[in-house]
């Protein structure tokens, strides 16, 4: 496997920052080759095209937060508290990827299907994540709600639409916003 450079990192940096501008589909290679100081011919030597850069920034994207998620799941206690822990850490996850979520939530269509399948796995299992937690509360009385997936998508979309609204150093810190946002997913469910 081929070990990125740091001219590499800086090329798929470049590409994220400008499909986050301009949108995927408007960005030209010669406008990534242009912001990292290079002749589009030039930029081949690192790249074979604008869609393995979006296959690129999407590498990885959800796998160590689907792994907290996981522990989350996995260590047991109440409903509402692990819900509320799900919440703060895919929040936190968003916001301190914000950029590369708001691009993925545009623009993934875009993406070759093999990277595509997995993205949407990840997704389906996070999401899966989340409405067996939501599911158990339900089942023990902790929580009322009639369709737990329609429960846990409604909560995903809420931390989601962070990508459209957080702005770092804003008035409320990251840990400030997951923490209500933890809070108001845990009301949203319970009886």
């Amino acid at each position: 496997m081929k070990v990125k450079t740091s001219r590499e990192d800086e090329i798929v940096a470049a590409a994220g920052r400008i499909f986050r501008e301009k949108g995927y589909h408007a960005t030209s290679v010669r406008d990534i080759a242009e912001s990292v100081g290079l002749l589009k011919g030039s930029l081949y030597h690192y790249i074979r095209s604008k869609e393995e850069l979006l296959a690129r920034l999407f590498d990885g994207l959800l796998e160590d937060t689907l792994r907290e998620l996981e522990a989350i799941v996995a260590r047991g206690g109440s409903a509402d508290a692990r819900l509320a822990a799900m919440v703060r850490a895919y929040a936190a996850a968003v916001m301190a990827n914000h950029d590369a979520v708001g691009l993925y939530l545009r623009e993934s269509r875009s993406l070759p299907a093999p990277e595509l399948a997995k993205l949407g796995t990840r997704r389906r299992r996070m999401r899966a994540l989340f409405t067996e937690v939501i599911a158990e509360g339900a089942r023990s009385g902790a929580f009322a709600v009639r369709d737990a997936k329609i429960a846990a998508l409604t909560i995903l979309g809420s931390c989601n639409w962070l990508y459209e609204w957080y702005r770092p150093g804003g008035r409320l810190s990251a840990e400030a916003i997951a923490a209500e946002l933890a809070e108001r997913a845990v009301r949203s469910v319970r009886g």
